[in-house]
């Protein structure tokens, strides 16, 4: 069944452009900002929020990284779901259609090397970073088998799964992006502990539209990766999940 959008907004852009459209409030609504590192967690965003539309910044979408997210994007054929790049003409921010026509034009608005009040232009010098593989996950993600009850900050939440490097949680408290927080997992008759960052959240709301919660991701900032490989293998499906 093809997924019918909800009336999230999904907004993709560069550490240094993402404040000032932030600031320019171009979107109403429920809207989820991705910083161009955090791809991964973006498209994860839009796997499960089936977003009505997602907004790129314009030279960010001309990058190789940019151009793999939005083929991703695109194959989910989301019904209703739409693309649009996010470009600054005349000091204004504004949006524009997407398509492979109108890309390469409205990133090249900003000449690289340029710096447009404050705005760091785009260039090699953005898409640099990206070699590491920023828009592919670092680590198998695995699934966990039977609901587990995490603690995050001494508050309740549902494991829903987990890698070396970090896990995506259910929690009916409010977890925000950038926060640093203890996690606590149930192992057996033992506690797992751990600190983590976390990198994106959303807030959702049940089909029945009887119970709010936020989904989140996090990254961990302390854990050892033998220690984490076992508590998968305890805890989690054999098979990784899919990577994007």
């Amino acid at each position: 069944m093809i997924p019918v959008p909800s009336d999230i907004t999904v907004v993709v852009a560069t550490t240094a452009r993402l404040p000032l459209i932030q600031a320019a409030s171009l979107f109403s609504g429920r809207v989820v900002r991705f910083t161009d590192n955090k791809l991964a967690a973006a498209f994860e965003s839009v796997q499960l929020n089936h977003p009505r539309l997602v907004a790129i910044e314009a030279p960010f979408a001309q990058t190789p990284q940019g151009q793999a997210f939005i083929e991703r994007v695109e194959k989910l054929a989301v019904r209703g779901s739409t693309i649009q790049l996010i470009v600054q003409t005349n000091g204004r921010w504004t949006t524009t259609p997407y398509s492979s026509e109108t890309a390469a034009p409205a990133a090249a608005a900003a000449k690289p090397g340029v710096d447009r009040k404050g705005v760091v232009a785009s260039g090699t010098g953005i898409g640099a970073p990206q070699a590491k593989g920023a828009n592919t996950r670092r680590a198998h993600r695995f699934k966990v088998l039977e609901s587990l009850d995490a603690v995050v900050e001494n508050r309740q939440a549902n494991l829903v799964n987990i890698s070396i490097l970090g896990a995506q949680v259910v929690s009916l408290p409010t977890l925000r992006p950038n926060d640093n927080v203890k996690i606590a997992l149930p192992d057996g008759g033992d506690t797992l502990r751990l600190s983590a960052h976390v990198a994106w959240s959303v807030f959702e709301q049940s089909r029945a539209g009887t119970e709010t919660y936020y989904r989140a991701g996090m990254e961990f900032t302390d854990a050892a990766k033998e220690i984490l490989e076992d508590y998968c293998r305890r805890h989690c499906d054999a098979l990784p999940l899919p990577s994007y």
